[in-house]
């Protein structure tokens, strides 16, 4: 089973640390601003205690007894309102505390402790009225009898700065994870974007594989401009390294040549001096060397798609003035003179493949049907998308047949050996079949554009 995610991928990779960072800052950033916000509401709550602490300060006065009393109940109607989540209390020494209709039978737990600033103190009941903030402060009243210490506390309930920061925290979960979502969305543009530069090169490396280049050149961001420079270094060592060993390969096989002529006239005076079995012996072996020289030596000559271009081959050929050239060729070879050759090639088709590697698998060809030929060569070229077809159709007898009279003894077997190596340079294979009473030999390379070509001209 294939991986759902290539966890091998730069992008996955930068997306996944982009998914991690972001969460992080964001819950970071989330909490965060859910307790500044508790901070400030419970600022905002304190001074609102405070302005309710003076409304009640004003109304209280003492009664004939020195006790504490309210001149004027307070006007918000939550103080009537029992465990509304708003209450007040006046605790005063010798007696029961004054408090709120709100507060029910419940009691402050104050006691006659007075705290300047507002404090979140244990409440009462279950729920949300379970904690209570309270502002107490002292109040000095001057009675009958003299002066009388009294605390006054005013107390909301918790629960509402709770429900204020649930409600905040809902909203601003809902809002950061619409900025995740567009910060993802911006890093995910980002390792696109960041990461073009290597798809262009992987495009480039696939142009040079493919023949329709022959270095990376120019134009990478400037992080990757040093590797392709180094890639093109390498390209030119590489041509440099394989154009030698070519050179070698050439010169080794021509050196052959003159001991094997040698060799082949040594055969032929012991068969003269009536050796013949050992003639016909030093003749195989002279034959079989011959036919190792001929074959490296093509190989030799051998460009290829990618190594072609490096060396300066054209990015195409086209098709027609090499098969005509070659055609010409054929008709001053023996047996050809029988034969008619037609040539079906579209006029400007043409073919990315280096014009002698194309002469060299077309000239096998058009020998083999030479050879086998009865009386008629078909060469045909046509282009199907991005492939130019190629065959040679001749109307011999077919694979396995006998050879037509007076042929036999012609050729050494190599010619279809040798294309074979050509074309595998190129990626492609030779085709061979019958059809209608006609041998057909065809191969598929890549079309090449006449706008291409005149590119590379210039």
């Amino acid at each position: 089973m294939r991986r759902l995610i290539d966890v091998r991928s730069l992008k996955v990779r930068l997306m996944v640390l982009a998914a991690l960072s972001i969460g992080l800052v964001l819950t970071v950033a989330g909490v965060s601003l859910t307790v500044l916000f508790e901070q400030h509401v419970t600022r905002r709550v304190a001074a609102e205690l405070g302005v309710r602490w003076n409304e009640i300060a004003g109304e209280i006065t003492l009664d004939s007894t020195d006790r504490p009393v309210l001149t004027q109940q307070p006007t918000d109607p939550r103080y009537d309102r029992p465990h509304s989540g708003l209450y007040w209390q006046i605790d005063a020494p010798g007696g029961e505390p004054l408090r709120s209709r709100s507060l029910w039978d419940e009691t402050l737990k104050t006691g006659d402790t007075a705290v300047e600033e507002a404090v979140e103190t244990p409440g009462f009941g279950e729920g949300a009225a379970a904690q209570l903030y309270v502002l107490s402060r002292p109040l000095n009243l001057v009675g009958s009898g003299g002066p009388v210490r009294a605390v006054l506390s005013v107390a909301v309930d918790h629960g509402e700065i709770n429900a204020l920061s649930d409600a905040y925290a809902s909203e601003l979960l809902g809002a950061l994870v619409v900025i995740a979502a567009a910060l993802f969305l911006g890093a995910l543009l980002q390792a696109q974007v960041g990461l073009q530069p290597l798809a262009a090169l992987r495009r480039s490396i696939a142009a040079i594989r493919s023949g329709t280049s022959a270095r990376m050149g120019g134009g990478f961001a400037t992080e990757i401009q040093p590797l392709a420079d180094d890639l093109d270094r390498m390209l030119d060592w590489r041509d440099t390294a394989v154009a030698k060993a070519r050179d070698r390969a050439g010169a080794l096989a021509h050196g052959f040549k003159t001991p094997l002529t040698i060799l082949s006239l040594e055969a032929r005076k012991l068969a003269e001096q009536g050796q013949p079995a050992s003639a016909e012996v030093l003749r195989e072996q002279v034959e079989t060397m011959r036919r190792h020289v001929e074959r490296e030596l093509a190989r030799a000559r051998i460009r290829g798609g990618s190594v072609g271009r490096a060396l300066g081959a054209e990015a195409g050929t086209e098709i027609a003035p090499v098969t005509r050239g070659l055609v010409d060729l054929m008709r001053r070879m023996p047996h050809a003179e029988a034969l008619s050759f037609e040539i079906v090639t579209p006029a400007g088709l043409q073919a990315r493949v280096d014009r002698h590697d194309l002469g060299e698998v077309l000239g096998n060809l058009l020998d083999n049907a030479r050879k086998w030929a009865a009386s008629r060569i078909e060469i045909r070229a046509e282009r199907a998308g991005d492939l130019v077809t190629i065959s040679v159709i001749d109307d011999g007898p077919g694979f396995g047949a006998e050879p037509p009279a007076g042929r036999e003894a012609e050729g050494s077997g190599l010619g279809l050996a040798i294309v074979e190596d050509v074309l595998s340079a190129y990626g492609a294979t030779l085709e061979r079949r019958r059809e209608e009473n006609r041998t057909l030999m065809s191969f598929k390379v890549p079309a090449a554009e006449p706008a291409v070509l005149d590119a590379a001209a210039e």
